[in-house]
């Protein structure tokens, strides 16, 4: 008889261990949830800037371009580590169809499969220009969903 005592005690015990336990864990939680709020996918974070050109400018034939990248980790072309890729950039033309690896063309569409993150383009002709950054895996195939950033700029 003296074990029901204390069986019932001791499953009381536990009700109020888990019902205080579980309010512990539960602010615990809260605290670290508010001093470091749950990343997103990576995909979903990733962005890609233009510094320069800036949007509008008047630059000489000689056009240096700067990006900068958040949310991917930029690489060398051929690394397909989820959550990273490399820049391409599109002078005056459209970009490839979503799933197409970027295509080349000479003085218009560069790769820069080293990881780099500067580039420029010699001889621009005078006039109004686009350019198109483009952040693709590392077979050149655009970030889905896509990475990019457009400016519109002016060669005096």
């Amino acid at each position: 008889m003296n074990r029901a005592p204390s069986r019932l005690s001791t499953a009381l015990a536990l009700l109020l261990l888990a019902a205080c336990g579980g309010d512990a864990r539960h602010d615990a939680g809260n605290a670290e949830d508010a001093a470091a709020p749950a990343p997103a996918p990576a995909e979903a974070m990733a962005s890609v800037t233009i510094l320069e050109p800036a949007e509008g400018s008047e630059v000489g034939s000689s056009v240096l371009v700067r990006l900068q990248a958040a949310g991917v980790t930029i690489v060398p072309a051929g690394d397909m580590t989820p959550g990273t890729g490399h820049h391409h950039l599109y002078l005056d033309e459209d970009v490839a169809p979503a799933g197409a690896p970027v295509p080349t063309v000479p003085g218009h569409v560069v790769h820069l499969g080293t990881g780099v993150s500067e580039y420029t383009f010699e001889d621009v002709a005078p006039g109004a220009h686009r350019l198109i950054a483009v952040v693709a895996d590392g077979a050149h195939v655009p970030l889905q969903p896509w990475v990019t950033d457009t400016v519109r700029f002016t060669v005096h």
